[in-house]
């Protein structure tokens, strides 16, 4: 019998190197018989892809190892295809969204699987080129391209921190805890169907004032969690920030980090490094604050070895985030300082490796203590927002505070 571990191991290796959690669609046809299944395990779908593409038999009941067969991995968009195109021993293998087409040719189907599995097992790099595509393909991947991607996830958390800090005072050291969900709905494209994926968001974080307002270094460690299709993945990051008052208005920022991602559901794993730096300044007037903020950050998935291959995901990313905040005091208080309505627009431009999302806008708004009280009370805001950008849609609803 064939050895299939290798075909399943260079799959489940190269594609979960990028992070992509979403359910697979598998099918099958021979003759007028056609069969499918969808799910969301990356081993199993995989075991039973090389199942129905090299041996149809455990599939169909009357197949006799002389009939024309065409298997298809669907991996969210993008299509995978080990073909016996006709009655003879001759087996291809596809994947038309790279150009990639190998023909195999043994006596019989089974030395023509022989030598299409000694080809997977000598091409460790095989579907490298295939998961850089995902990611303009996919609208639930893990690294970037959507609302609850590591990538987006980190232009986020760093403009909110380089834009506005802690509101610390002079050597005091505070914390940050919060809580955010995020609700994702892609649109149908040419080539992929309409998906959702949830994600909550924990914005943990230390900073210590350096001595005068917006003068501070800030430590983030955030964590968060994605269903995507019912594939969960998980997310870390650490990050450092610091921020520069020019003058009382105006303060400029710099941050860098490293963010985690992985998913025991597709056995994903990616990271990304980045740094960025922001510029906010504040007009103000009795019983309003106008903000502008404005961020340009350069985010990289590095390379990352599993196992005995090192994978190169190649994806790097400018983005430019800009948003506008108004807040306008209202008539109650807590401890003696205002609480306030603030409503902002935000706009997210990602240039570099195509995504499936390039560019995003966002409004909403929120409730809480006004952000430029100093005192040594605890600091919130609860709100809620709606983006919409290329082929996707969200709604996010937040809480936060520091103390």
């Amino acid at each position: 019998m064939p050895n299939f571990k290798p075909f399943l191991t260079l799959i489940a290796l190269a594609f979960s190197t990028y992070g992509h959690a979403a359910p697979f669609e598998l099918s099958a046809t021979m003759g007028d018989q056609t069969q499918s299944s969808r799910h969301i395990d990356a081993e199993k779908s995989v075991n039973i892809f090389y199942k129905q593409a090299i041996r149809p038999g455990s599939l169909f009941n009357n197949y006799t190892g002389k009939e024309a067969v065409t298997s298809t991995l669907n991996f969210r968009g993008l299509p995978i295809i080990i073909a016996y195109p006709d009655t003879s021993s001759k087996l291809e293998f596809s994947i038309p969204s790279t150009g990639l087409s190998k023909t195999f040719q043994g006596r019989t189907r089974e030395q023509s699987q022989a030598l299409f599995l000694k080809y997977l097992s000598s091409r460790s790099d095989l579907l490298s080129e295939p998961s850089t595509h995902l990611i303009e393909l996919s609208p639930i991947d893990l690294v970037a391209g959507n609302s609850n991607s590591l990538m987006s996830r980190g232009v986020s958390l760093d403009a909110q921190t380089l834009w506005f800090g802690s509101d610390a005072a002079a050597d005091e050291q505070r914390f940050s805890a919060g809580i955010n969900y995020t609700h994702m709905q892609s649109s149908a494209t040419a080539r992929v169907r309409a998906m959702h994926s949830d994600g909550v968001t924990l914005p943990l974080a230390y900073a210590y004032n350096l001595g005068q307002a917006n003068h501070e270094l800030i430590v983030s460690t955030p964590l968060g969690y994605t269903d995507a299709e019912g594939s969960k993945s998980y997310d870390a990051n650490l990050g450092l920030s610091y921020r520069y008052p020019v003058n009382s208005n105006w303060t400029l920022g710099a941050t860098s980090s490293a963010r985690f991602t992985g998913s025991n559901d597709l056995g994903t794993s990616a990271w990304i490094g980045s740094a960025a730096i922001a510029s906010s300044y504040v007009w103000e007037g009795d019983g309003w604050h106008l903000t502008l903020g404005n961020l340009l950050g350069y985010y990289n998935a590095f390379s990352l070895r599993v196992d005995s291959n090192t994978l190169n995901p190649d994806i790097a990313n400018t983005v430019f985030r800009n948003g506008l905040f108004y807040s306008l005091d209202s008539q109650w208080e807590v401890g003696g300082d205002p609480l306030s309505w603030e409503i902002y627009l935000i706009n997210t431009q990602y240039t570099g490796t195509k995504l499936f999302s390039n560019h995003q806008n966002e409004v909403g708004v929120r409730f809480g203590r006004q952000r430029n009280e100093q005192n040594t009370d605890i600091d919130f805001h609860g709100g809620v927002s709606f983006s919409k950008g290329e082929n996707l849609e969200s709604w996010q609803v937040n809480f936060g505070a520091w103390f």
